[in-house]
C-alpha cells in the first residue's frame, strides 16, 4: 500500500525560446523607441535654432531699411514694416510679426492684425531668454533680433508649422527604423529558434524517450557549450539508468527463480490430490504464494498466503510466511493452529506494514472432510458434483495485527473427487479499463459452470475470465489461482 502521488506540476505554456524572443524584442522596441523619441527632440531643437538663426538674419537685413527710413519719416517706417509682413503668408511663415524701435518709437507690423502692446512686450521679453520663445495668444513662438545704433528689430513667428514637419520627418524616419526593426526582430527570433527552441525541443525528444522506458537513449551533439554540457549530462543520465535496469532486470530474474523454487515444482506428484495454478506477479516476484504438503496421516495440507503489496519487498516476506507455515504444520496440521503459531511468530518479526491474509486447509481422505481456517484470506471455493460451490469465508483477522489472535477449523464435507479452488484477492479485484473490478460472483460462476472435474480446466476457464476482464491490461496486483483435486 502507498500514498497516491503527487500531482505533477503545471507545465507553462510557453517555452524559453519564446520568452527569448519576447525580451529580445522588448530590448529592441524599447530601444527603437527611445531612439526615436531622442531624435525627435533632437531634431526639434535643431530646427528651432536653425529658425531663430533664419530670424535674426532677417532682423539684421530689416534693421539696416528701418535705421535707414528712421532719419526720414516715421510713416515710412510703419509702412515698410506693414509692407514686409504682409508679403509673408502664414504657409510660408505662420505667425510672421515684426516689431522695431527707433528714435523712441515702437513700430508694429499690421497686416496680419496681431499688433498690440501685449505682444509688443511679449516679444521684446522673449528676445532677453536663451531659448528666445515666448507664448503668445495661445501659440508659441520664437522670436530673431537685431539690435545696433539705438534701433532694434524684433521678428517674431510661430512654432506650430515647423513642429509638424518635424513630426512628419520624424514618422517618416520611424516607418523606416520600424521596417528595419521587423526585419532585424524576424531574424532573432529565426535565431533563436535554430540555436534555443529547436535544440531544447531535441532535448525535450529525448528526455521523453527516456520517460517512456527507451533508457540508453541518447541526445545529439550540440554547438553551444550550455546545451553540449547539458545533453552529456542527460546521456550519463541515460546510460546509467540503462544499467540500473539491467541490474535490476537481472536481480528480479534471480529473485523469480527463487521464488519459484519455493512454489510447488511442476509434475512434482503430491498423494493423494492433483493440482493445477496459475501464479501471475504484478512485478516480477509476487507476494502470494500456495503449497501443498503431504502429511504422515494420509491427508494433505493446501495453503494460498497473500502479503500486502507486491514487488521484491512482498516477496520477501512472502517467502518468511512459507518457512512458518512448514514450522506450523510440523508441530501440529489443525489448520486453525498452524494460522495462530504463524501469526504468533509473524506478527513478533515487527515487520513494517506485515500484513497477510493466508488460508489453510486440510483433507482427510478416510474421514472425507476438509477443515480449514482463513486469516482474512479471499474466499476460496469448494465444488463438488453438480453441487453450488462452497465459498470458505474468512474464520479471522489478517496476519500481523496482533500477535494474538484466535482462528478456528471450519469442517466442510468433500468427497473424493471434489476441487478446491482457492486465490488471492487479486483476481476479484482486476478491474477493467473502466474500472469494474471482476468479482467473486463471476468467479463463482465460472466454478458452477466447468465444476470440480479436471483442476487444469477450472483454472484455465478462471483465469482467461480474468484477463478477459483485464482486456490486454496488466493486473495491478499479483494474482494467483489454485485448483486442488482430492481422491
Amino acid at each position: 500500500m502507498s500514498d497516491d502521488p503527487p500531482a505533477p506540476p503545471a507545465i507553462p505554456r510557453h517555452g524559453i525560446g519564446f520568452h527569448a524572443a519576447v525580451a529580445v524584442n522588448v530590448v529592441l522596441f524599447v530601444g527603437v523607441a527611445g531612439f526615436l523619441a531622442f531624435d525627435a527632440a533632437r531634431e526639434t531643437r535643431q530646427r528651432e535654432r536653425e529658425k531663430v538663426a533664419a530670424l535674426d538674419e532677417e532682423a539684421m537685413t530689416l534693421h539696416q531699411a528701418v535705421a535707414h527710413l528712421a532719419h526720414h519719416s516715421p510713416d515710412e517706417v510703419q509702412a515698410f514694416v506693414d509692407g514686409v509682413c504682409a508679403r509673408m503668408t502664414d504657409a510660408a511663415s505662420p505667425g510672421h510679426h515684426i516689431v522695431a524701435e527707433a528714435g523712441g518709437r515702437v513700430y508694429q507690423a499690421r497686416a496680419h492684425g496681431r499688433d498690440s502692446d501685449d505682444t509688443a512686450r511679449a516679444v521684446r521679453a522673449a528676445a532677453q531668454v536663451p531659448d528666445r520663445r515666448c507664448a503668445l495668444q495661445g501659440e508659441v513662438v520664437v522670436v530673431g533680433t537685431h539690435d545696433e545704433g539705438g534701433v532694434r528689430v524684433f521678428v517674431a513667428e510661430r512654432l506650430d508649422t515647423l513642429r509638424r514637419e518635424v513630426r512628419t520627418q520624424v514618422a517618416l524616419r520611424a516607418a523606416g527604423v520600424l521596417a528595419f526593426g521587423l526585419v532585424l526582430a524576424a531574424a532573432v527570433n529565426l535565431t533563436v529558434h535554430r540555436l534555443v527552441t529547436r535544440p531544447l525541443r531535441r532535448l525535450a525528444r529525448t528526455l521523453g524517450a527516456i520517460r517512456a522506458g527507451e533508457l540508453g537513449a541518447r541526445a545529439g551533439a550540440y554547438r553551444s557549450r550550455e546545451l553540449a554540457v547539458l545533453a552529456a549530462a542527460v546521456n550519463d543520465m541515460s546510460r546509467a539508468l540503462a544499467a540500473d535496469e539491467a541490474r535490476r532486470r537481472a536481480a528480479i530474474a534471480h529473485a523469480r527463480r527463487v521464488q519459484e523454487n519455493l512454489l510447488p515444482r511442476p509434475g512434482r506428484a503430491v498423494p493423494g490430490v492433483t493440482i493445477a495454478a496459475v501464479h501471475h506477479p504484478a512485478d516480477g516476484v509476487a507476494g502470494d504464494f500456495y503449497d501443498a504438503l503431504p502429511l504422515a496421516d494420509g491427508s494433505v495440507l493446501v495453503c494460498v498466503a497473500d502479503v500486502v503489496g507486491h514487488g521484491v519487498p512482498a516477496a520477501m516476506v512472502a517467502a518468511i510466511l512459507k518457512v512458518l507455515v512448514l514450522d506450523a504444520a510440523e508441530a501440529d496440521p489443525d489448520p486453525g493452529r498452524v494460522v495462530r503459531r504463524v501469526n504468533a511468530r509473524f506478527a513478533a518479526l515487527g515487520i513494517p506494514d506485515g500484513f497477510a491474509s493466508l488460508l489453510v486447509a486440510r483433507w482427510c481422505p478416510g474421514r472425507q472432510t476438509l477443515w480449514y481456517a482463513s486469516a482474512g484470506h479471499e474466499p476460496g471455493f469448494l465444488a463438488a458434483g453438480s453441487d453450488v460451490p462452497v465459498a470458505l469465508e474468512a474464520t479471522g483477522t489478517l496476519l500481523g495485527v496482533s500477535e494474538e489472535g484466535e482462528w478456528e477449523s471450519v469442517a466442510v464435507p468433500a468427497d473424493p473427487g471434489a476441487t478446491l479452488l482457492l486465490l488471492t484477492d487479486g483476481v476479484t479485484e482486476a478491474m477493467d479499463a473502466a474500472g469494474a473490478q471482476f468479482g467473486r460472483p463471476r468467479l463463482s460462476e465460472v466454478v458452477t459452470t466447468v465444476g470440480g472435474g479436471d483442476p487444469e480446466r477450472l483454472v484455465a476457464a478462471a483465469d482467461a475470465a480474468v484477463r478477459g476482464h483485464l482486456a490486454g491490461r496488466p493486473p495491478a496486483d499479483d494474482y494467483t489461482l489454485v485448483a486442488v483435486r482430492f481422491g
